[in-house]
């Protein structure tokens, strides 16, 4: 076993409150921002020095920072603002969205300037950073938007109350539609594995539906429009009771998905329709609870955390346990990573 990774700093709860979240700055990763209790999102470079802060009318709902890490957008519960903070110029506005339509989650484009802003009434509003510009759409769900992502090809994803995901173009071009039997969350995109690649570099959707179950739905091809708004098939993963509930998956490697649940288990397994849905890898790796995973595919390393503290494991072979980062009594209890 490797030695633990070497701690850079530490912000603490007398800082921002309680209930903390947190997003690393992508491309240049050199700030990070950090939001609790306190509703004041601070702004730190790497060295933990802060930079930066920008006062919330509330509590924070979600951090996302854009594609190549310039601007920073934040939501908060039971209202109708975005806030964004450029790094460039160090300094913070504030965009509306209808006033009794509240926002709920926020996603940037993998490859445009384009924040997508879902809300409470199943509305989606498209705000291009680059002109300004607002682009409502409105009734795209009967409920409330839980969920949303971008493909590398600059199609959305959206997972609603409603039960239903649909994905649409980066101009608001309804797709394609799929039912769900519960509310879908942590939408993703990616490439199951298969022998012949489709029409997009990412095709694959999938979500975790209700609290049991992995969606798996492939996008067609939106020239094809007897599959262009027909609703299309979702392939459903079950799995064994006692993992408990799915709390968090993340894709790699060619077609791999690496499933934490509530009952502390991660497994590994297979989208290639000869193997999709077997377990290749199973661990129980937090005895109390598994929270969250990451994955590294530049360090070919994983990560899980939990009641105790973070494992960090090989890719290659997840039975391998590279470090053990520990936490002291009293604030382990570890929510994301």
């Amino acid at each position: 076993m490797a030695a633990s990774p070497k701690r850079l700093f530490a912000i603490s709860f007398e800082e921002i409150g309680d209930k903390p979240k947190f997003a690393w700055q992508n491309g240049h990763g050199t700030h990070i921002a950090a939001v609790g209790s306190s509703n004041i999102v601070t702004i730190r470079n790497r060295q933990g020095d802060e930079v930066a802060q920008i006062p919330l009318k509330g509590t924070c709902l979600q951090l996302n920072w854009d594609k190549d890490g310039d601007t920073l957008a934040a939501i908060t519960e039971k209202s109708n603002l975005v806030y964004l903070w450029s790094a460039n110029s160090q300094k913070a506005t504030i965009i509306d969205t209808p006033a009794k339509d509240h926002t709920t989650v926020i996603a940037w484009s993998k490859a445009s300037p384009i924040l997508a802003i879902g809300t409470s009434r199943g509305n989606i509003i498209l705000y291009d950073q680059s002109t300004a510009k607002k682009l409502p759409l409105i009734g795209q769900h009967s409920g409330r938007i839980t969920t949303m992502a971008w493909s590398k090809d600059n199609l959305l994803a959206i997972g609603a109350q409603d039960n239903r995901i649909s994905v649409m173009s980066s101009t608001g071009t309804v797709l394609q539609r799929c039912d769900t039997n519960d509310t879908p969350r942590n939408l993703k995109f990616s490439e199951m594995k298969r022998e012949k690649r489709g029409t997009y570099e990412e095709s694959t959707v999938s979500a975790i539906i209700g609290k049991k179950h992995l969606g798996l739905w492939t996008v067609g091809d939106p020239n094809n429009s007897a599959a262009s708004t027909a609703a299309s098939q979702l392939f459903t993963l079950n799995f064994q009771d006692k993992y408990g509930d799915i709390n968090d998956y993340q894709w790699f490697g060619d077609g791999y998905i690496m499933i934490g649940f509530s009952g502390g288990y991660f497994i590994v397994i297979s989208t290639y329709h000869k193997e999709i849905g077997e377990e290749l890898h199973k661990t129980r790796d937090h005895k109390g609870y598994l929270s969250s995973l990451a994955v590294s595919t530049a360090l070919h390393k994983a990560a899980t955390c939990g009641n105790g503290g973070i494992k960090i494991h090989e890719l290659s072979d997840q039975y391998v346990i590279d470090s053990i980062i520990a936490i002291e009594e009293g604030h382990d209890n570890l929510s994301d990573i």
